[in-house]
């Protein structure tokens, strides 16, 4: 009885959540009335990733894929083009050993890069550990050693803070100013390039 009980409130928590999750993207207007092909691709979507940001940026690269999403020094970026460059960006995170779990470090300011890595990183299961700009060195370090994030994207202003961050970070630099050195080993612009643009499998 005690194994029946147990699976029988799982059950009720799921229902619970997927309910909370349909009234979410209802509520933001993701799911409204489509023509049945991209109402399929919405269902796929939200099978595959949940109310998350995957979610959100792949539903809105389907309704409105033209649409601008990200405005910025580099220039602007349409949904779809958000939504393939983040498929791109995973799939090279994945490539790196990051996965379902693990932690990706974000110290960046507000860029594309931001939007990229966090976008990547829900799409993978992974957790966005979203890092304060006004972060001393120490600071940095102390976070860095608590939550074990496997990678770190940072803005190349923020390199001479990295100093005691644990080498076995991977260092990722997320926007590079001109004149500036960021020390990372990867840049998104490359990880971006070398991966893949289709969609990922669902993250487990």
């Amino acid at each position: 009885m005690g194994i029946l009980s147990d699976s029988a409130s799982k059950l009720r928590a799921s229902a619970a959540d997927s309910a909370f999750e349909l009234r979410v993207l209802h509520e933001a207007g993701v799911l409204a009335p489509v023509r049945p092909d991209k109402a399929l691709k919405i269902g796929t979507t939200f099978l595959r990733w949940g109310a998350s940001p995957a979610t959100g940026v792949a539903t809105a690269a389907i309704h409105h894929p033209h649409q601008i999403a990200v405005i910025d020094e580099r220039g602007a970026l349409s949904f779809e083009h958000l939504h393939r460059r983040s498929n791109a960006l995973a799939h090279s995170f994945a490539a790196m050993g990051i996965g379902y779990g693990d932690g990706v470090g974000i110290m960046c300011r507000n860029h594309r890069g931001f939007i990229e890595a966090t976008l990547a990183a829900a799409k993978l299961g992974a957790s966005a550990l979203y890092l304060n700009t006004m972060f001393a060195g120490p600071q940095l370090v102390e976070v860095t050693r608590r939550e074990g994030p496997k990678a770190l994207v940072y803005d190349s202003e923020f390199a001479g803070l990295l100093e005691g961050v644990d080498d076995s970070v991977v260092r990722i630099a997320g926007w590079v100013d001109e004149g500036e050195d960021s020390g990372a080993q990867h840049s998104l612009e490359q990880l971006i390039a070398a991966g893949s643009e289709a969609d990922l499998s669902r993250a487990s």
